[in-house]
This record gives C-alpha cells, sequence and structure tokens, in this order.
C-alpha cells in the first residue's frame, strides 16, 4: 500500500501537493499527467447513478397462528400412533405448551373424576381442567397400551419426559405430511388453535383465559375466574360444538 500523504497547509503549497499526487496517480495507472486529468474531469461530470429503492419493509410476520378445524383434522389424519395422537391431542385441547407436556405425570389423570391436573410455565395458573369424552378416550386408549411403570403420562423412548425439542420434531413431521403452510408447522399453533376455536363456539374470553391458564386477559392484569359448575357446562357444550375439533381414538384391529 502506498504511503499516506499528510498535506502541508502552507500558503501556495496545496496546488503542487496535489499536482504531485494527480502525476503520481497517472504514473501508477501508466497513463499521462494530462490524460488522466481529463478522465477526472469526466468522471465528475458524470451524472451520479440513482440509488436503488431501499426494500420495503416486511409485513410483521402473524404473531398468533392458528390451525383450522379442517387443518386439525388433516394433522390428526396423519397421526396413528397412540402415544403421539394423544399427545398432540391433549395440547390441542388444553392448550398445553411444548415445555408443558414433560410436566404431566399419569396421577394427574383421573378417569372417575374426567378431571385432568394441568401444570403451567411462564407464570400459567395451574389447576384442574374437566377432560371432554374425546380427551379422556384417547388417553384411555394410550394408556392401555402402555406396558411400563413409569410416572411420565409421555415418556420418551429413554424412560425421561418427551422433551420440548422432540415435540417440535414430531409436529413438524406430522404437518408437513398433512400439508400444512410452512408457518403453521409448528407446535405451539395448538395453543392459539383451541383458543380460537373456543371464540367461534361462543365461549367468552374469561373462560378461554381459565382455560389456557392466564393470568390475565391484557396487561391490566384482569382475571376472571370460571366456577367448576361452568367448566362442567362448557366441557358438555364443547363436546356437542361443531367449532371444536373432534380427534376421534382409531378403531383397533
Amino acid at each position: 500500500m502506498g504511503k499516506v500523504l499528510s498535506f502541508r497547509t502552507g500558503r501556495g503549497m496545496a496546488r503542487e501537493q496535489l499536482l504531485a499526487l494527480a502525476q503520481r496517480q497517472a504514473r501508477m495507472q501508466g497513463k499521462s499527467l494530462l490524460q488522466y486529468l481529463r478522465e477526472l474531469q469526466a468522471e465528475a461530470a458524470r451524472p451520479s447513478e440513482p440509488r436503488p429503492p431501499r426494500a420495503t419493509a416486511q409485513l410483521p410476520r402473524e404473531k398468533y397462528v392458528y390451525l383450522t378445524k379442517r387443518e386439525v383434522d388433516l394433522l390428526f389424519a396423519q397421526i396413528t400412533d397412540l402415544r403421539d395422537r394423544a399427545l398432540f391431542g391433549t395440547m390441542y385441547y388444553f392448550g398445553l405448551r411444548a415445555s408443558e407436556v414433560g410436566l404431566l405425570l399419569r396421577e394427574y389423570v383421573n378417569f372417575r373424576t374426567r378431571r385432568i391436573y394441568i401444570p403451567r410455565l411462564k407464570g400459567g395458573i395451574a389447576g384442574e381442567k374437566v377432560m371432554t369424552a374425546d380427551c379422556r378416550q384417547l388417553l384411555q386408549n394410550y394408556l392401555q397400551s402402555r406396558r411400563d411403570t413409569l410416572p411420565y403420562l409421555f415418556p420418551s423412548r429413554n424412560s425421561r419426559p418427551i422433551s420440548r425439542k422432540r415435540i417440535d420434531a414430531l409436529f413438524r413431521r406430522y404437518a408437513t405430511q398433512a400439508g400444512l403452510p410452512p408457518h403453521k408447522r409448528h407446535s405451539h399453533c395448538l395453543r392459539h388453535s383451541i383458543a380460537t376455536h373456543l371464540l367461534d363456539a361462543g365461549q367468552s374470553l374469561e373462560y378461554v383465559q381459565d382455560h389456557l391458564g392466564h393470568k390475565s386477559i391484557q396487561s391490566t392484569g384482569v382475571y376472571a375466574r370460571i366456577s367448576d359448575a361452568k367448566r362442567e357446562r362448557v366441557a358438555y357444550q364443547l363436546e356437542l360444538s361443531q367449532e371444536v375439533a373432534k380427534i376421534r381414538p382409531l378403531r383397533r384391529r
């Protein structure tokens, strides 16, 4: 790299220094001083090219992506494994996060009272929820097929609770097989789906808040408690509703 020239500021010296710099540049490019100065002048006179237009800002990605009822049906049509069918069915019915599935224990399921205890993360409200008939049948078929004594409701092959990473991989595979759009191939869609479907079924925001374990509907921190009788009535209504997907147990061969 050539030396950096320091310009002297004395009177009459700037012009000589610029001329010396031009001579040096012309010599480096194998040109005469006159040719170099003409090209430099032509370059300065050339109109500058217009700047390329700025890339238009991308639309923000939709925060809450959910599956339509038809898409839920397409998804579960691909799931024939008893465990996976019960797992994703439970995630859908109770709006579970993938990280919450590993917290479920077998003892949390009570078929006699038709209740299941749902743990929550991220400051959510844990508690017992009513299982619909379809949900109970999914879990019964799955648990009856188990031959282990592990306490986890959904164990993995290494005898530990199934991981979030494994759940996401399974969901992505089934969603791809079902032909769902790429942006709907993550398991958290199920949580947003049941919330949307409950509202479509005519349920109140307060009920959806309770069902998903939210502390508040909005940032105001308002929390409306739902009575157990209300839960019973809503569970019965959901069994009859055409807006909530029905994940039927497979027929035994």
